[in-house]
């Protein structure tokens, strides 16, 4: 039957709400915060072994963004508060953001620590640690941060205006990251991104054009970043990227099908293995995936942002229309999203985050006995 893999997130627990939440008010310490984080992870790590989750992550439990704690572990790069949040359809973010202060490095990354962590814990829980993966976002999300979401033709304080040595210092600083992610255990990295979840969004297309930017040189931009940076990752490592259209408190920010960026991104991505979104007509057809090339693709056929679910045979109808343009071989299932991509999670309550991998299950398990 197919491994099933998983975006990455998971609802975080009361207790490490509670736990985070102490500690802002001072009545725990940090090093009191991580041995509950320790706690939470291995209870997710056991959890997702039980429901036949076959690739672990930590759920993302010790981070508050899907992105930006993964920035702010660079050295040159600072949080900072901002006067508003990013808007999303119907919502507003938290008001953070990163600030470029000095030179973008990779020194001591508080996520490599986090890791070896998760790899001692899998190592208690006797679970293989080659099934263990970790989610970063991908390096051409740092650049759509800093140069789309952050300002249009945007000075820097260390960098000015010398926009090819900050990008080419974040290429180094990936790299360094990839071979200590290396050098603790890791075989399985995955990117998240959503840029290029934005790029297929028609207003957002319109809005780049005010700005003097073209959408499909910005893709063709962002797939070369990447490819530049998949040259300099050790060959042990599994790489995988999701093309999210955003995920905060079960509300999106894009919509429009792949096939705006598919020629680009699917084609020309030398990526081992896609997670793509088609949970609902937002994200369009499976005819974009006629460009993908020998990759594996998870086909996110469940949302994660409200409780309801297709039955399970329209699950199944739905595999054998992907199928019509892609191998069997070449298909796994998952959610399209994760189930918490900043701490606040989704609005859905944990009997529906399992219901859902379950639901996952039953349709791997459906599948394999037709033959799929």
């Amino acid at each position: 039957m197919r491994k099933l893999d998983q975006v990455g997130s998971f609802l975080r627990p009361a207790k490490l709400k509670a736990a985070r939440s102490d500690l802002a008010n001072g009545k725990i310490s940090q090093e009191e915060l991580r041995v509950i984080e320790d706690e939470c992870i291995k209870e997710l790590l056991l959890e997702c072994d039980k429901n036949n989750v076959y690739y672990l992550s930590d759920g993302e439990f010790r981070r508050s963004w899907w992105h930006l704690d993964f920035y702010w572990g660079f050295s040159g790069v600072i949080k900072i508060i901002k006067e508003k949040g990013y808007v999303f359809k119907g919502i507003e973010t938290r008001a953070e953001g990163v600030k470029i202060v000095g030179k973008i490095e990779c020194k001591n990354h508080p996520f490599i620590k986090d890791f070896a962590r998760l790899v001692q814990i899998a190592k208690e829980l006797n679970i293989d640690t080659n099934r263990l993966k970790l989610t970063i976002p991908s390096p051409a999300m740092f650049i759509y941060m800093l140069f789309i979401r952050g300002g249009f033709n945007v000075e820097f304080e260390y960098y000015g205006k010398d926009y090819a040595r900050l990008k080419a210092d974040i290429l180094k600083a990936y790299e360094d990251f990839y071979n200590e992610f290396s050098k603790v255990g890791g075989v399985y990295l995955q990117l998240d991104d959503v840029s290029f979840g934005s790029f297929c969004d028609n207003d957002f297309r319109a809005n780049l054009e005010k700005n003097g930017l073209n959408a499909d040189e910005c893709t063709k931009e962002y797939v070369e970043y990447l490819n530049k940076s998949l040259e300099t990752m050790p060959k042990n490592i599994t790489t995988a990227i999701h093309i999210c259209r955003g995920n905060y408190r079960s509300h999106f920010s894009a919509s429009g099908g792949y096939i705006k960026v598919a020629k680009e991104l699917f084609a020309k991505l030398n990526i081992d293995k896609f997670f793509l979104e088609f949970d609902s007509d937002r994200a369009g057809g499976f005819e974009p995936l006629e460009y993908i090339k020998n990759q594996r693709v998870v086909i996110g056929l469940l949302t994660t942002k409200v409780k309801e679910s297709p039955s399970l045979d329209e699950l199944v109808s739905r595999a054998f229309e992907a199928k019509k343009y892609l191998k069997s071989s070449q298909i796994e299932f998952s959610t399209q999203c994760g189930f918490s991509s900043t701490e606040e999670g989704n609005e859905i309550d944990m009997a529906t985050q399992w219901e859902k991998i379950n639901l996952l299950n039953k349709l791997n398990e459906t599948l394999e006995n037709q033959g799929f």
